[in-house]
């Protein structure tokens, strides 16, 4: 017959050092793999996709050929909507001159057309004359005009080497007197202009044609040349250019004087404030994007800050991605554009330009 002990009692430093080395490291490495987990599915998940902040973009161009003129901004200027930004000076005499030359042509060919006119019509042959005097004096205006533009253009080029002592005063001088020669002329043409009008008033009120239907001929074709000479006078003004947006000028291709072609690209404003954002749904879609879906939008700053917003648009085909939004080591990949709102955030800076990670949140 066995005889029954009573159990050794284990001392409670005994039992603590065992839960330590037992129970307490299979504890901590649960509870680490559980942060982990949520961490992984809160921070580091794989993105659906890579995106791009965007802004508002605007390109100005010249409207024509000419000098591109009184513009003082440079790279990383502020500028707002409606600021003036320079003009382009029309500087294409060739092209000027062979216009002026086909209206000149026509008004010679009215006034030989008068020629034959019998002598009790002597008056009505002078009142189209005056008015063909007036018109050749309109021409040369033009053409002076045209030469007080380009002289203007080069006195103003040769004072700003003047200044900077790169040409002599006598070239500085040739130009400013080349100006005033110019001024001069155009005063003079505008002087004989107003005599003309004033006598061609009064010699209609005594020599003008009894009915309307015999000046009609005439006055239609003189007419239509005044038309083309107003409309070729516009063209010859200078061209003023205007900032379309409010921004920033990130690049500037045309420096002030430089000559330019139309359609060439001065400058490029961007706007300093995000509209939307721009991602690559790629090939193959493990999710099919739609319209209202809810994404996850993730920057790469310190900190990882994020915000929920959805989907807004998507793009009609399917595109190359860019090149910074390319994973690495792809060479070429294609995705479905998507565009994604803002929206309102608070305490979450956007800046144009800046690559985002998106995760889409299909509806369960």
């Amino acid at each position: 017959m066995r005889k029954k002990y009573d159990p050794i009692p284990v001392p409670f430093h005994q039992r603590l050092r065992e839960l330590r080395v037992r129970v307490l490291p299979v504890a901590v490495f649960v509870g680490i793999a559980i942060v982990v987990a949520l961490l992984w599915e809160e921070r580091v998940q794989s993105p659906g996709l890579m995106g791009h902040v965007v802004a508002d973009k605007s390109v100005v161009s010249s409207p024509d050929r000419g000098l591109f003129v009184n513009f003082h901004y440079s790279e990383f200027d502020d500028v707002r909507e409606g600021d003036y930004l320079g003009e382009v000076v029309i500087n294409d005499p060739g092209l000027i001159n062979a216009r002026l030359d086909i209206i000149r042509n026509e008004i010679n060919l009215i006034e030989e057309g008068l020629d034959p006119v019998i002598n009790d019509q002597r008056n009505r042959m002078n009142l189209e004359g005056l008015r063909v005097d007036l018109m050749n004096t309109r021409i040369s205006l033009a053409e002076v005009k045209l030469q007080k533009q380009q002289s203007l253009a080069d006195y103003n080029r040769v004072a700003q080497l003047y200044e900077n002592e790169l040409v002599s005063e006598q070239e500085y001088e040739r130009a400013r007197t080349e100006l005033d020669l110019n001024r001069t002329r155009e005063e003079e043409k505008e002087d004989l202009i107003e005599y003309l009008t004033g006598s061609l008033e009064v010699v209609s009120n005594y020599g003008s044609y009894s009915t309307q239907s015999e000046r009609d001929p005439v006055l239609a074709a003189i007419r239509v040349q005044e038309r083309r000479l107003e409309a070729l006078q516009l063209e010859l003004e200078p061209k003023s250019l205007y900032s379309p947006i409010d921004g920033v000028i990130s690049q500037v291709n045309h420096r002030n004087g430089e000559q330019v072609d139309p359609g060439s690209q001065l400058l490029i404003i961007e706007s300093r404030e995000p509209t939307h954002i721009v991602g690559y749904v790629r090939q193959p879609f493990t999710i099919s994007p739609e319209v209202g879906m809810e994404v996850e939008v993730r920057t790469r700053k310190p900190g990882r800050d994020f915000f929920t917003s959805n989907i807004v648009q998507l793009g009609g085909h399917i595109k190359m991605i860019e090149d910074n939004l390319q994973r690495p080591g792809a060479i070429y990949e294609s995705g479905l554009p998507v565009q994604i709102a803002i929206g309102d955030i608070e305490d979450i800076t956007l800046t144009p330009g800046e690559i985002v990670d998106i995760v889409l949140r299909p509806a369960r």
